[in-house]
């Protein structure tokens, strides 16, 4: 007697109902998920295979052009890369209580030379006023910041470093140094160097772009009168 499409045919299928089909592309998609879920990095988000996919699929419908392409996965890469690196250093540094929002604050009120005010740490984190006022409210009732009034204008409150803010600074670098080291310890210093430079070219025309368009926006803003 024959065998064959006795086992896993179409024709198998058929004959032993729609129950069995069924089931047969539940299979399938269940070993497809586990696939996908061997491509993607536990914890962290999009993964290399998941751009890339989209990326083919961002094809199908837009043509890009050979330069538009590449300049397109370029900023792909920076955002997703800016994400992922984001996500898997606040599992990291969690374990001592802080988070990358908390560590860029203490940064830059330690390291910009002037004690720096709310409004100036929201432009320079690029968040809304009430978020950085949450956030140094926070640091300062943990005495990790000292927050001031102005002499000149009291309405106006500047924040600077505390030793105790300094201490959380160098916990935080211990666990992202090592970090930095683990993701990037396999590339090569050299390509590493060129990689640095054009990403400093690409910071500073954008930095140009967002200069100019505030300069265009203050031209456009009439003068207050007071009276």
């Amino acid at each position: 007697m024959k065998k064959a499409n006795q086992r896993g045919g179409p024709r198998s299928l058929l004959r032993r109902g729609p129950k069995a089909a069924h089931a047969q592309q539940q299979r399938g998609a269940a070993s497809r998920a586990v696939k996908h879920q061997r491509l993607a990095v536990p914890g962290v988000g999009e993964s290399v295979d998941d751009a890339d996919r989209r990326l083919r699929n961002y094809r199908g419908n837009f043509n890009l052009g050979t330069a538009n392409e590449a300049y397109f996965r370029a900023t792909r890469a920076i955002v997703t890369a800016a994400r992922c690196w984001r996500k898997l250093a606040n599992e990291r540094v969690k374990v001592v209580g802080q988070t990358m929002a908390r560590w860029e604050t203490l940064f830059l009120v330690a390291l910009s030379g002037d004690e720096l005010t709310q409004g100036e740490l929201a432009r320079l984190i690029s968040v809304e006023g009430p978020t950085i006022v949450r956030m140094l409210d926070v640091l300062g009732k943990e005495g990790l910041i000292a927050r001031r009034q102005n002499s000149a204008d009291r309405r106006v409150t500047t924040n600077r470093i505390t030793p105790k803010g300094l201490r959380a600074i160098r916990e935080i670098m211990e666990i992202t140094d090592k970090l930095r080291a683990e993701v990037m310890g396999n590339v090569d210093p050299h390509r590493l160097e060129i990689f640095l430079d054009v990403l400093t070219q690409i910071l500073r025309s954008i930095d140009e772009r967002s200069r100019t368009r505030m300069d265009v926006k203050a031209s456009r803003t009439p003068p207050r009168i007071h009276r």
